[in-house]
């Protein structure tokens, strides 16, 4: 499934040019014969409440479309909407932003515009968008409604799903925030990581976390059920999902390590995180799990570049991680603690399959 949608105002998401006619005026109900408006606010507060991230990128004023998102009978509450780039450039100067927003492709979104011109205009600038043009006529409305349906549609909405709008803008917080002072507004999010090392079968959000990133991806590979479990019931293999919240509410479960222990190294075939929980050093704080709760001397990462993972190889760059002989990356328990010693947030106390109960198992 598609993750994010971003839609047009003007005879899309409302009937009526909001600067034109004013804020009372623009309508999406079946009195002023707008009802066809109506029902793609009502498909779009289905998308929202299934996780899908909803956008707006018009070309209007800014504080004249505030305030119309404000109305409060609106069948999808303008507060779900994030973020809403309102000004009089290109739509795919907003459509960029936008993405740089939601740190997310643009083979993940649709577009929707009731303009053919505003539709080429951004399919030239993102050839992989999906654009879809809104319609008046119920037939065609139908048509683009079912797309969505199909371009959206999973087969169940977890808990993570739920909380994806939410840890957008908080990311957004962050990247507020600025170089200059990182460190002390990430200490200010009271941020809360729980890492939880149990090999538990039903724990469905682990592989769909690592068959679906692709940015804080270690190499690209997919696993398919079988192999998932077959790791699971490996005695010397390891998993931990990285869970985390702060003041801005919870992110839920955003990454994913599966290794294996050889000697006094952990070999990790497979780390992952969402691109949700960027910028807040949960990739710092894993590896500082990994070499405290382990005896371990060193890890060694089997990262191999991808199209579209360049933030986990600036990573491993930025950590000090060298290649050997196998091609692997390794760092070594010393170096990564002498140059990290003091990380922002808590730590709940790791929940730890014994090793006994992992062998009898």
């Amino acid at each position: 499934p598609l993750k994010g949608l971003i839609t047009d105002l003007d005879e899309t998401l409302w009937s009526g040019i909001v600067g034109e006619v004013g804020v009372p005026a623009v309508s999406w109900s079946l009195a002023e014969h707008a009802q066809i408006h109506g029902l793609y606010q009502q498909m779009l507060l289905h998308l929202s409440e299934m996780g899908v991230l909803i956008a707006v990128a018009s070309k209007n004023e800014l504080t004249v479309v505030e305030a119309a998102l404000q109305r409060e009978d609106m069948l999808v509450p303008g507060k779900l909407l994030f973020p809403v780039c309102a000004n009089w450039g290109p739509k795919s100067g907003s459509i960029a932003e936008i993405l740089r927003i939601w740190n997310i492709g643009a083979d993940s979104v649709v577009f929707v515009d009731d303009s053919a011109m505003e539709l080429e205009e951004v399919r030239t600038a993102f050839p992989a968008m999906t654009c879809l043009q809104f319609s008046k006529q119920p037939a065609r409305m139908l048509e683009m409604l079912q797309q969505l349906r199909d371009l959206f549609g999973k087969p169940a909405v977890n808990r993570e799903d739920a909380l994806r709008q939410a840890s957008i803008r908080a990311n957004a917080s962050v990247w507020a925030a600025g170089d200059s002072n990182r460190g002390e507004f990430l200490r200010s999010l009271q941020g809360r990581l729980t890492f939880d090392c149990r090999k538990d079968p039903s724990k469905k959000r682990l592989l769909e976390l690592i068959n679906k990133t692709n940015q804080f991806n270690l190499n690209g590979v997919r696993l398919s059920e079988g192999q998932w479990m077959q790791h699971l019931a490996d005695p010397a293999s390891i998993v931990v999902s990285v869970s985390y919240e702060d003041k801005f509410g919870a992110l839920g479960v955003i990454g994913v390590v599966a290794a294996k222990v050889a000697d006094r190294r952990l070999n990790v075939s497979t780390w992952v995180m969402s691109c949700r929980a960027f910028s807040r050093q949960i990739d710092l704080h894993t590896l500082d799990h990994l070499f405290r709760i382990r005896e371990i001397d060193d890890v060694a990462l089997a990262f191999r570049s991808t199209e579209r993972n360049s933030p986990m190889r600036e990573f491993i760059h930025s950590v000090g991680l060298t290649a050997n002989q196998q091609g692997e990356w390794c760092l070594s328990r010393e170096t990564f603690l002498r140059g990290h010693h003091e990380l922002p947030h808590e730590v709940a106390a790791p929940r730890i399959e014994p090793v006994e109960a992992a062998l009898e198992a």
